[in-house]
């Protein structure tokens, strides 16, 4: 009865010792990029765990050996051992002896499977993915130990598995699939350290990663500009009237911008004590293409501690302007202080009609009204309906598309300033309003 105890104890030696290497296993491959890069500046440990994953071939084939080992060792020797103590006694339940010795190594070995299974791979590989750090720190060095050991043997595993990898068309020296920004965006919504702002803010910053300037500047009808040429004492007078602390500065047309001036120079005593044109206080001003990256733009400006840019179009004209809280904005959300226009709202009446600004960007009508407007050459409400009309909009205008009918409302001069969308509901057996054609061009 000892001898059978104490083999009952190697056995599950042999069993925790492939639970030490499936969890070793497991640890090192649920580490990502940032958690290898972080721990590699945490000691020897932890250089030694970034050196290790750094060579997956070298540590699967490692701990593969360590977990074929002690699953052969602890099947082989508990069926050599208990196998004969478990035979009397399924003879005794009347087994003949040329039977109870097969249906003795058969129980025993799946009896020894099962322990296996649960100690030795599930619930090893469950501890070790959910603290894989502190495994990872306290076994990638036993784990580098025996890959030098066992050198020789893991180089014919390596060569025999990139044989066969590379005939199953895959790439030897490749590592992991790089994490989709879908995949990162669903890690984020699950992480529960994460508040609702929290999230919205790392959303934002996904999908301000993809957006260019010309879907977030203010557009050149919109800017004020002032004359280089104009007097500082006139300049004076058309700063008080407006909410800006910084104008772009031209040189006779807004598409030959020198510079901008700031509202603390016009109003410097110095200035208005002498006769001085806009033009000699003008400083450099970025120009940037309407195409360049919301977020690299943001680095940029941040680079060069400014608080404007111009943005150029194809042609090299000005497009509009961008300023650094603009940028921000479209990061976190609307900054509002004391000296802010309020921006047009967008009204919902009692009917399901919306009515909103002509100069809503796609983005921010989708947001808005729930509804996505196809893409096309164009960044605004007010754009898309001069796509689909072919002309200047004018006050009652419309369009349809989807079930929805777009109005005209509002101009403001030839720009479309307010629109109001209606979802049109045909009656029963009826088709939907197809979408009104773009004319023809000649």
């Amino acid at each position: 009865m000892n001898d059978t105890l104490l083999n009952i104890v190697l056995i599950l030696i042999f069993v925790l010792i492939g639970g030490v290497f499936a969890a070793a296993e497991m640890a090192l491959v649920s580490l990502r990029e940032s958690q290898l890069k972080s721990l590699s500046h945490r000691g020897k440990r932890g250089e030694t765990v970034a050196r290790v994953a750094a060579n997956p071939n070298r540590f699967l084939s490692a701990v593969q050996i360590g977990v074929t080992l002690m699953g052969f060792l602890s099947a082989a020797f508990g069926g050599a051992t208990l196998a004969d103590s478990l035979k009397p006694h399924l003879q005794n339940l009347g087994l003949p002896a040329s039977v109870a010795g097969t249906v003795a190594l058969v129980l025993i070995t799946i009896c020894i499977s099962y322990v296996s299974i649960v100690i030795g791979e599930l619930a090893a590989k469950r501890l070790a993915l959910q603290r894989a750090e502190t495994f990872a720190l306290g076994l990638a060095p036993l784990v580098d130990k025996l890959a030098s050991g066992a050198r020789p043997v893991i180089w014919l595993l390596s060569k025999s598995t990139d044989l066969v990898v590379r005939a199953l068309g895959g790439d030897p020296n490749a590592n992991r699939e790089v994490m989709s920004d879908e995949e990162l965006r669903d890690l984020v919504s699950a992480h529960e350290s994460l508040g609702e702002e929290e999230r919205k803010i790392v959303d934002d910053v996904f999908e301000a990663g993809s957006r260019q300037l010309r879907e977030v500047m203010l557009p050149r009808t919109e800017v004020d500009f002032v004359d280089g040429e104009m007097p500082a004492y006139k300049a004076v007078k058309f700063a008080a009237e407006r909410p800006h602390s910084r104008y772009p500065v031209m040189n006779g047309s807004a598409d030959d911008i020198v510079g901008f001036v700031h509202v603390r120079d016009l109003f410097d005593p110095a200035v208005a004590s002498r006769s001085v044109r806009v033009g000699d206080l003008a400083r450099e001003v970025l120009m940037l293409p309407d195409t360049a990256k919301l977020l690299p733009t943001l680095t940029e400006m941040r680079r060069r501690s400014t608080h404007i840019a111009i943005v150029l179009d194809e042609y090299g004209g000005t497009a509009g302007i961008v300023t650094l809280e603009d940028l921000v904005e479209e990061l976190i959300g609307d900054i509002k202080d004391e000296y802010d226009e309020e921006a047009a709202e967008t009204t919902r009446f009692i009917s399901g009609d919306i009515e909103v600004d002509g100069l809503l960007n796609l983005d921010d009508f989708a947001d808005a009204t729930t509804i996505e407007l196809p893409d096309g050459p164009y960044e605004t409400v007010g754009g898309f309906l001069a796509a689909r009309l072919g002309k200047v909009p004018s006050i009652g205008d419309e369009v349809s598309f989807d079930s929805h009918t777009l109005t005209v409302k509002e101009m403001d001069g030839r720009r479309v300033a307010r629109v109001r969308l209606h979802r049109v509901r045909p009656a029963e057996g009826e088709q939907p309003p197809a979408e009104t054609p773009a004319p023809a061009a000649d």
